[in-house]
């Protein structure tokens, strides 16, 4: 949730940069809904508890998800930072796949964000694992629990919102490109005349 907030705030900082976030509709994003399937599909996973969901089960939808958003980046590897927010998620993708489809959380980072011991009955997408698999991919850094949002969060969802924030702030500068030839310079039209 919180990648989903900073990159809503970065890309809502557009304007403050001389941007127009209206420009942002002209962007030619191909296959959206593939987007919005792996949106639905870890809403479900992570959010609706009557869905009694095994280990197993959970760690295939959620490592399916990121399937489906990789799907995304490289049909829209033209858009500027849609290959780097690929690398934020395929960061993220790797250290959930080296860790049996959960994202490895440190203990440190768990503290300093206040959150609960979870009792692993259930499907968590991310967790504390001591001793993960490139836990540098993990969920390292913290949001300390007396702030707003307080969570955890890895190098792979920084790399995401700083490429998003990118995107939004490259896209929404471009000025619309006009078809007509160029108007000549004025000195121009003084030389053809003489």
């Amino acid at each position: 949730m919180i990648v989903v907030v900073l990159t809503v705030l970065g890309i809502l900082s557009v304007p403050l940069f001389g941007g127009r976030l209206r420009r942002l509709a002209s962007l030619d994003l191909r296959h959206l809904w593939l987007v919005w399937v792996a949106i639905v599909a870890q809403t479900v996973l992570l959010e609706v508890r009557s869905i009694d969901l095994s280990d197993t089960a959970g760690q295939i939808v959620h490592l399916a998800t990121y399937g489906t958003a990789f799907g995304f980046i490289v049909l829209n590897r033209h858009i500027p930072g849609a290959l780097a927010i690929g690398v934020g998620a395929g960061c993220n993708a790797v250290a959930i796949a080296a860790n049996g489809g959960v994202m490895p959380a440190s203990p440190g980072a768990w503290r300093t964000a206040g959150l609960p011991q979870l009792s692993g009955v259930a499907f968590e997408n991310s967790n504390i694992n001591g001793d993960a698999r490139l836990a540098f991919l993990g969920d390292v850094f913290a949001i300390p629990a007396n702030w707003p949002l307080a969570n955890v969060f890895s190098i792979g969802d920084v790399i995401i919102v700083v490429a998003a924030t990118h995107l939004a702030h490259v896209w929404c500068r471009r000025t619309a490109r006009s078809n007509a030839w160029p108007a000549p310079h004025a000195s121009e039209l003084v030389r053809a005349a003489g």
